[in-house]
């Protein structure tokens, strides 16, 4: 059985809701496999969802199959926890940032400080603080681990 090889094409699709901008991408890898991310993020530019991963095209037709599966089933648990209870790791999660919070964010990360460090001094969650960082314009989307480029901007344009 030979494989036939696509030209090379990229998948790229937004989804603006309310009170989400969503972007999903899919590119095909050197090693032939799809480099795939989904990225959802808050109107502050919080990241709520990254879904970041390579898909092999043989295994396409099992993952359509299971992952609405997998999906439904956390529907039907009542999905993430409650927020108070995501707080007492992220005291700041989904609440605005502060001037204050961040300048702090800007002097650690310039000064070299980790994700998770910085996220845990500020009471954030290390996605929280790199989308914050891109979009006060201090770190790229792909920086960030965002192949398919920012979300922020996205919405912006």
């Amino acid at each position: 059985m030979s494989a036939h090889i696509h030209p090379a094409q990229a998948i790229v699709r937004e989804v603006t809701g309310p009170d989400r901008t969503g972007q999903i991408s899919a590119s095909p890898s050197d090693d032939g496999r799809w480099d795939f991310s989904l990225i959802i993020c808050d109107t502050d530019g919080q990241v709520m969802t990254d879904l970041t991963g390579v898909i092999a095209p043989s295994d396409v037709s099992l993952v359509l199959t299971v992952l609405p599966l997998e999906v439904a089933t956390m529907s039907a648990w009542g999905g993430v926890p409650p927020v108070a209870e995501r707080r007492r790791k992220h005291p700041n999660l989904y609440t605005k940032w502060t001037e204050d919070e961040e300048a702090a964010l800007v002097e650690r990360f310039e000064a070299g400080e980790a994700y998770d460090d910085i996220a845990s001094a500020l009471g954030r969650s290390a996605g929280g603080v790199k989308a914050r960082l891109v979009r006060l314009g201090h770190l790229t989307a792909k920086e960030a681990g965002w192949p398919m480029g920012s979300l922020r901007a996205a919405a912006d344009a």
